[in-house]
């Protein structure tokens, strides 16, 4: 009894320990950061930043161009709110692109972060969903599709930098 005892405490003793380095900081936020998977970015919680300048490269048929802040503001924004509740800046890209490019124009592809997003032309007539854009607290757009009753799905491209048209 007595060996199963010594057995048992040496178990627990020899326990799972933390190797620290020579010279590691121990505090709790040192050892976050030497993490092996790097931290998930959530653009929700970052401070406010200013005013956003919008800016998008466009290419419409095979044109390049570049949309200001102006075109935004000329199209009609949507209502819409992120996760937490924070109300955004949201529009409807299809209005987007009838209001500068013309009725029969649509997007075909959405680059930003190093990621291009291809929208079939079913995709892009479907009545059920909305491709929208929207601003973030950093500033930036994203893109992401939106439900015939306004519910947002998964953010598609981060930081949207550019759109090609087709008319």
């Amino acid at each position: 009894m007595r060996t199963l005892v010594c057995f048992v405490a040496l178990l627990f003793s020899c326990g799972k320990t933390t190797k620290q380095e020579p010279h590691a900081d121990p505090t709790p936020a040192a050892a976050a950061t030497t993490d092996a998977r790097p931290p998930t970015h959530e653009d929700r919680n970052d401070p406010v930043a200013s005013a956003p300048v919008l800016t998008l490269e466009v290419t419409i048929a095979g044109t390049k161009t570049t949309w200001q802040h102006d075109v935004f503001d000329k199209t009609p924004k949507l209502p819409g709110k992120n996760r937490s509740g924070e109300g955004r800046d949201v529009w409807s890209l299809r209005a987007l692109v009838d209001q500068m490019v013309g009725p029969g124009a649509r997007v075909v592809t959405v680059t930003g972060d190093g990621a291009t997003n291809t929208i079939a032309p079913e995709a892009w007539g479907d009545p059920t969903r909305t491709p929208i854009l929207h601003t973030t607290r950093r500033g930036t757009l994203k893109f992401r599709w939106a439900s015939k009753d306004g519910e947002w799905e998964e953010t598609t491209v981060r930081d949207v930098t550019k759109l090609e048209i087709v008319r």
